[in-house]
């Protein structure tokens, strides 16, 4: 999985803070462009003693075809580059989440081990516990005041809530995908349906602006209409009473070897420490938030051999985006 996220979340780290050994989880790197490790800090230094100077020799030949794609993709790009890659110590964990960037020629690598199995096990319990706390606290509470009608919303609400964070973690688990090749400003015609009445339910002004392609992409349309739909969500919760003539703008655009889906808002935009945290697994603002939702938008761009990039500028608002590769003649 391949993920550009906004860069000026990492400007603030030094370059004494980059390298000098510290006590932290954090894995950090300087590469050159082939690959070959200039300096680490102390816990990049456990690998380079046991696979040697090279970041390649990490991984096992299956996976290093994947690293070649992430190095090139920092490479070329203007922005931080995130990837989960699993090396060759990975067992009990599903990799190492990496981050990365150019500067003055070089890779600048930031890693940290997810160890996610165990987080998301307890995440997964934790979600549900609340939501089974508050349907046992009403239904006591039924029992005691006989008033059945008055509290089955809530109780509805909350079971409603158990059921979309099931279905997170199923589609988060589950790899199969229903494809289909079809143009994507046709994709975009179904996509802007679903927005639009979004918006209209929640006062929101909505405009967009589709580019026509020639050129098709390979995708799930159920899957990308579910990352469309997690996205406005996202931004539609993310306005506050603060935030004047709230709009959302959808656009479609050809790009080279590709097609960009985008969701612009004006809402209050997010911090650089958040954008950073963005890369992380699990992480969520959100008070009744699973960090789930867009982990698994990442995971289905993923899937469908996309980059997804987020970009936003406080007081002015977010934008997120997400590329697909046209298939080739």
């Amino acid at each position: 999985m391949i993920t550009i996220i906004y860069r000026e979340s990492f400007l603030s780290v030094t370059e004494k803070d980059q390298f000098e050994e510290q006590f932290s989880l954090e894995i950090r790197f300087c590469l050159t462009p082939d690959g070959r490790i200039l300096e680490c800090n102390k816990n990049g230094q456990v690998l380079v003693d046991r696979f040697g100077t090279h970041f390649l020799n990490f991984f096992t030949d299956h996976i290093a075809l994947e690293v070649k794609t992430y190095l090139k993709t920092i490479i070329e790009s203007n922005d931080i580059v995130s990837a989960l890659l699993r090396d060759k110590l990975s067992e009990k964990d599903l990799g190492t989440l990496y981050n990365g960037f150019m500067k003055a020629g070089k890779i600048i690598l930031v890693g940290f081990r997810t160890q996610m199995l165990t987080r998301m096990t307890a995440e997964f319990a934790h979600e549900l516990r609340n939501p089974l706390t508050v349907i046992k606290g009403f239904l006591q509470l039924c029992e005691y005041t006989k008033e059945y009608d008055k509290y089955q919303p809530v109780i509805l609400s909350e079971i409603d809530r158990m059921y979309t964070i099931l279905e997170n973690f199923l589609t988060m688990s589950s790899r199969k995908c229903n494809y289909q090749c079809m143009n994507p400003d046709a994709l975009c015609k179904t996509i802007v349906s679903l927005l639009s009445a979004e918006c209209i339910v929640n006062k929101i002004d909505f405009d967009y602006d589709v580019t026509y392609s020639e050129n098709v992409c390979k995708v799930d349309v159920d899957k990308i209409k579910q990352v469309m739909i997690n996205l406005l969500r996202n931004a539609l919760e993310a306005f506050n009473d603060r935030t004047r003539d709230k709009k959302i703008v959808f656009r479609g655009s050809v790009e080279d070897k590709g097609y960009r889906f985008s969701l612009i808002d004006n809402g209050p935009g997010m911090e650089t420490d958040v954008l950073k945290n963005l890369g992380q697994p699990l992480y969520t603002t959100k008070l009744r938030g699973t960090g789930i939702g867009l982990s698994l938008c990442k995971k289905i761009v993923a899937d469908h051999r996309g980059i997804f990039c987020v970009s936003s500028v406080p007081g002015k608002g977010t934008t997120v985006s997400f590329f697909l590769p046209f298939v080739s003649p």
